[in-house]
Formats: structure tokens, sequence, C-alpha cells
């Protein structure tokens, strides 16, 4: 069968020999962090990435071809990817305590997770949402409302990660399924062949947190969620 991992970690799983499998390009990425939980995430999500596709290619993490090329400016802080025209595909989010990576070794997928608790009002709500979206959002109550709107934010960036385009397109052209539904991407203004050829899944991130994973062309793929702690050895 067919299938796409999703591996879950945190930044307190970090440890001295993480840091050593990142490499020139990637430590300096890496320090330019202010933060320490940022600078934990970051180490966290490239060993884990390097470690999980250096067992899939039977390679050394430390060697695993990443390529952070930026496809607008040609600058290595893109989301990583192996060379062109190899597999697996993979897709990273942190929010918080989470850090998801999404592995699949047949097409294009993007995963995003958000933490609750942030400042999410009607402004947030217009750059995300199109108007038939917000009057679902409105529907679920003042209860539901900043979940319901992490839903809708989870499912359309899982969306345009997975067709590499990220935030270069708007989100209010996507149009996805009101939360309270099973996630589906039912329209993109302007782009219709897309609809079919996309395949959302809700994520388990636990309590606090809203994720989403979407694949390109994978219809009867299998999703299962993996702690990370023993490939990371913590």
């Amino acid at each position: 069968m067919l299938e796409s991992q999703v591996w879950w970690a945190a930044p307190g799983d970090v440890r001295p020999r993480h840091t050593r499998l990142l490499d020139a390009v990637e430590r300096g990425r890496r320090d330019r962090y202010l933060r320490v939980e940022d600078r934990d995430r970051f180490t966290i999500g490239v060993a884990l990435t390097r470690l999980v596709l250096g067992r899939a290619l039977g390679l050394p993490p430390e060697r695993v071809p990443l390529d952070r090329t930026c496809p607008d400016c040609g600058r290595p802080h893109g989301a990583p990817r192996l060379p062109a025209g190899t597999g697996p595909y993979v897709s990273i989010s942190h929010s918080g305590d989470r850090i998801a990576l999404a592995v699949s070794a047949t097409g294009p997928l993007g995963v995003d997770v958000e933490a609750t608790g942030g400042k999410l009002d009607r402004e947030v709500a217009g750059r995300v949402l199109g108007p038939a979206e917000m009057a679902e959002l409105e529907r679920l109550g003042t209860a539901e409302w900043q979940s319901g709107l992490l839903a809708y934010w989870t499912r359309k960036e899982a969306v345009v990660k997975a067709t590499g385009e990220g935030l270069r397109v708007p989100l209010t052209d996507l149009h996805v399924s009101a939360p309270d539904q099973s996630p589906r991407l039912l329209a993109w203004y302007g782009r219709p062949e897309l609809t079919g050829r996309l395949q959302l899944h809700a994520l388990n991130p636990g309590p606090g947190y809203a994720a989403c994973l979407a694949l390109i062309d994978q219809p009867h793929a299998a999703v299962y969620e993996t702690p990370a702690t023993d490939l990371l050895g913590t």
C-alpha cells in the first residue's frame, strides 16, 4: 500500500549530536536565530529531515544532498528538498512545541501545524478566507471561532506548500471545506485542474494545535503519524 509518514518532534528533543548533522549553510542559518527555542526548532527540523531521508536512501544523514535553493531569489533559505527528479518528497512545519516532518515516496506533499492562542482576529481571517468560508466560520459561533480559523489556515497552507507556491499565492483564492467537515480542497480560483488532484488529511498534533497534510496525486495513500523520539535518540 502507498503511504505517507508524518514524524512528530519537539524543540526539547534537541541534543548536541543533532547540531553536528547540519552542514555549513544550515549551521549559519541556525546561528542567525536570536532565541534559543527558535534555534532548537530549526536544529531538530534539519536533523530529523536528514535522519529520515538518510534511512530511506541508505546514506549517513550528514551526506543527504538537501537542496534549499529559494525559487525566487536563489539563496539557500528555501524549503528542503532532494535534487530535482528524485525522491522521497518532504515537507516540514513547526509551531510552538510541535515540529512535523512529512515524507512521501510517491509525490509532492505539504504539511502545516499551528498553535492555538495566537492573535487571530477578523483582519487575519480576511487575509485567509473567502466570503463563503467566512460565513461558515461565523456559523460555528464564538467558542469555536479561533479553532475554526486555524483549521482553515492549516488546510490552505498545506495545499500551497504541496504545490511549492507557498504564500506567493493569495490564500483567499483557495476554497476548502468547513472546519467541522473532513478537509477537502473544493475550488481554486483560476486553477480548477488542481481540485481533484489534491487530497487533504487532518492530523493529530495534540491539544492546543491544528495540523493538516496535503498530497498531490496520491488518492490511495495511507497516512501514518509517528513520534520521532526513537529516531532522534531521545
